[in-house]
Parts: C-alpha cells; structure tokens; sequence
C-alpha cells in the first residue's frame, strides 16, 4: 500500500521553566525543560488548497505544550503523555505523535551539564517515527 501526503510536523527546542520532578526543591524553586514535539499527519487537502484550516496549526501545539508544563508533575513521563493526550484531543488527525521531554541540568552525579529524557511515543498505524 502506496502512502503518501503524509506531513511531519516538528516543534523542537522549547524551552520552559516548571515544577516538574519528586525532589523538594525542585517543586519549589523548578525545573528548566525542553520540549520536541514530532506528529505524522495527512496532508493531502492542505498541500492542494495551501489551507491551514485543512491541517494542524502548530501554534496549538505549542499553547498546549504551555498549558501542560504550568500543571505541576512528578515525573517526565506523565507530563509527555500529558502532552501527547491534549494534542489528540486538539487534532485526532494525528496518527503518531513523540514527545520528548528533557530535564535540563537536573543538578544530579556532579555532572557540570546534562539532561535527564523521557520521550512517549503514540502510534495509531504501526508506523515509526
């Protein structure tokens, strides 16, 4: 089976500050994140019509991405699925979605500079990403 028109849409490097972790001062003093987003999609009509009504708008990608990060969490891992969640609910059309969620400069095992990852994959075909 032929499949074609498929659009990648990729948001990477966002960057904000929250109260994301299990540690005491990391729910008071927070977190700086960074956040990549990557979804598959169809494309067919939006490519013919050059409509962004006939697409996902990235700019709502990205206020939900705001809006999960402001909600306090303890793990990576829950404000990723946290993610992926609301953009299914913002696009159905979507038939994979990563969410890459990085911890930066966690403070942990005297590394100078490092992150601390948990990317969630959503995948409604089987497909990779």
């Amino acid at each position: 089976m032929k499949i074609d028109n498929i659009t990648t849409l990729e948001i990477t490097g966002m960057k904000f500050h929250a109260f994301t972790g299990i540690l005491p001062e990391e729910k008071t003093e927070g977190v700086d994140l960074e956040i990549d987003f990557k979804g598959r999609t169809w494309s067919k009509k939006a490519v013919k019509n050059d409509d962004i009504s006939e697409t996902v708008d990235v700019r709502g990608i990205c206020d939900i991405v705001q809006k999960e990060v402001s909600r306090p969490c303890n793990l990576l891992e829950t404000l990723a699925d946290r993610i992926v969640k609301a953009v299914l609910d913002y696009a159905p059309a979507f038939y994979a979605i990563k969410v890459k969620v990085a911890k930066l400069d966690p403070g942990l095992c005297g590394a100078k500079s490092w992150s601390a990852t948990a990317s969630y994959n959503w995948d409604n075909e089987n497909s990779s990403l």
